[in-house]
């Protein structure tokens, strides 16, 4: 088990970071919000959890972990965790979709924290793949790649050749997070919450899997960490989630796929969630500034398969 003051400081991040993507989505009048809250927990505990590698006042460092959005229309998330992270303030979240900010609806290289644009669901993966080989066979680092994924997406043939691809390669550098909140822009997916089928493929492929509750910060903590130790297969962390995670009167609901708060609601969920602390922010460790090439670091942590 995780320490209790870990685990409380990385809740009280998540709560802000929940407010400002229902805050934002709500004064833009559009965006994916209920999207956004049910991998907030997945991705405050790996931003802020110990395990990611990224110097937020270099964005362009080379030895950096890498994260990609393939589920780009989350993007009140992405936004909220830098500004959880200091990167940027309120005044600028509330731009969020405006004309002129470069906080838009999918993200693009406008925001220099972003480090693929997406949007066009199935896609994020393939990056990451060409991402990870990057790293080992050009850049010669041992930093990680991070792909957050949809479960809507498991259908698009597009993730199953980069899946193949990953397992050939074996690319132990890429971590996939998959968001399997059950809902998609229609109804239900086609699995559902069933996370054991999802695992049976990916390890069909040659995948390692883990299995975990997408709102609990032991078990999230623990996968990231262990997901950081493998070196020859390529790692999904497959999360069960509720979307709409922490408002009661959206979470697990159809019909809320890119709608947004009206103002009533807004007050009503802040209501629900309690005090925030806007103060609050997370600290991300950073990278190893000496240039080490793969090949020295790939028996670092092996695990046996």
């Amino acid at each position: 088990m995780k320490d209790e003051t870990t685990v409380s400081h990385l809740e009280r991040i998540a709560k802000l970071i929940r407010y400002y993507s229902l805050v934002a989505t709500t004064e833009a009048g559009s965006g994916h919000p209920t999207s956004a809250l049910s991998a907030t927990d997945l991705m405050c505990g790996l931003l802020f959890g110990g395990t990611f590698r990224y110097d937020t006042e270099n964005p362009d460092h080379p030895n950096e972990d890498r994260l990609i959005f393939s589920k780009g229309h989350a993007t009140p998330l992405f936004y909220s965790l830098w500004l959880a992270a200091g990167v940027i303030d309120e005044q600028e979240i509330m731009t969020y979709r405006q004309f002129g900010s470069r906080l838009e609806g999918h993200p693009t290289v406008a925001f220099p924290y972003v480090e693929a644009a997406t949007g066009s669901l199935g896609q994020g993966l393939s990056i990451g793949v060409g991402t990870a080989l990057n790293a080992r066979a050009i850049d010669e680092l041992p930093y990680r790649t991070y792909v957050l994924l949809g479960d809507s997406e498991m259908a698009e043939g597009s993730q199953w050749e980069a899946i193949q691809l990953a397992a050939h390669y074996e690319l132990g550098n890429l971590i996939g997070v998959l968001d399997v909140n059950r809902l998609g822009q229609r109804g239900e997916t086609m699995y559902g919450h069933d996370v054991d089928a999802y695992g049976k493929r990916l390890r069909a492929f040659g995948w390692r899997t883990q299995i975990i509750d997408g709102h609990d910060y032991d078990q999230i903590l623990d996968a990231f960490e262990k997901a950081s130790r493998s070196r020859k297969k390529p790692t999904m962390i497959i999360a069960k989630t509720i979307k709409g995670k922490g408002v009661s009167f959206v979470e697990d609901k159809n019909g809320w796929h890119g709608k947004t708060l009206d103002r009533d609601q807004l007050n009503q969920a802040i209501q629900e969630m309690g005090e925030i602390d806007k103060s609050v922010r997370g600290e991300i460790r950073k990278p190893e500034n000496r240039k080490r090439k793969v090949r020295e670091t790939r028996e670092m942590g092996r695990l046996d398969y």
